[in-house]
């Protein structure tokens, strides 16, 4: 059986209401920020030549203190443990991090963070960072930019806690 599906025109006034509901739902507003911004690191990493996956993968390992597992490392970043092992595969072969196992356990295998690896963080992640921090928050003074940056670490924990739930 066929459905039958009504095409003609709503009414201007039916959009516009429907507009405004959308407009006054903060999630659609999260989520419209979310799409741009993403759409932003995306464009601007490709220019910057920058991967994303390695950038933020050097990030979470700096923050990390410079060692990490694989396990905890997927974690951070939210990836299964086998896209972090071709992450990590990535890392090793550019020589920005190797494996390092222990001498009690060689089962257990620690990520570190290389010279050249923490060189990369430092111009990539950092330096071209926060350029491109400076750009996007350019419309911002000072004391909105320290707003939106604590805003935003709070809302990230809240963020981390309802997807570690899911």
């Amino acid at each position: 059986m066929r459905k039958i599906v009504d095409t003609k025109q709503p009414k201007s006034d039916d959009i516009k209401e429907v507009a405004d509901q959308i407009v006054k739902t903060e999630f659609w507003s999260c989520v419209h920020f979310a799409d741009t911004t993403s759409r932003y690191v995306e464009i601007t990493m490709k220019k910057d030549n920058i991967s994303r996956l390695h950038g933020i993968a050097m990030y979470c390992l700096v923050l990390m203190g410079g060692t990490s597992t694989p396990t905890q490392l997927a974690r951070k970043m939210f990836r299964s443990k086998h896209s972090m092992t071709k992450i990590i595969d990535s890392l090793e072969k550019e020589g920005l991090a190797v494996r390092d196992y222990t001498d009690k356990d060689r089962r257990v295998t620690y990520i570190k963070i290389t010279a050249a690896g923490l060189e990369y963080v430092r111009r990539n992640v950092a330096e071209k960072g926060s350029k491109r921090a400076k750009e996007a928050m350019g419309c911002l003074d000072k004391s909105e930019q320290k707003i939106l940056i604590d805003l935003l670490a709070k809302m990230n924990k809240n963020m981390t806690a309802i997807i570690n739930n899911l």
